[in-house]
């Protein structure tokens, strides 16, 4: 089962949410479901963008090991 990366792990990083909102923009999950549930930390880092992978770390730090 994926980690699911949520808006609390983009803040913690200090992302600003107009920035993230955008970045959202035409990508197959969308704002609204990252805000509501979270989406996949793969998904992040599958697209290779590095503040994504950022996001996707930081939410990959809350699993136990």
């Amino acid at each position: 089962m994926s980690v699911l990366a949520r808006l609390e792990h983009a803040r913690a990083l200090g992302y600003c949410a107009r920035g993230m909102r955008r970045w959202f923009e035409g990508r197959s999950h969308t704002w609204a479901e990252f805000v509501e549930r979270g989406v996949p930390a793969d998904w992040l880092r599958a697209t290779g963008d590095a503040m994504a992978i950022r996001v996707a770390e930081e939410a990959e730090k809350e699993q136990p090991r």
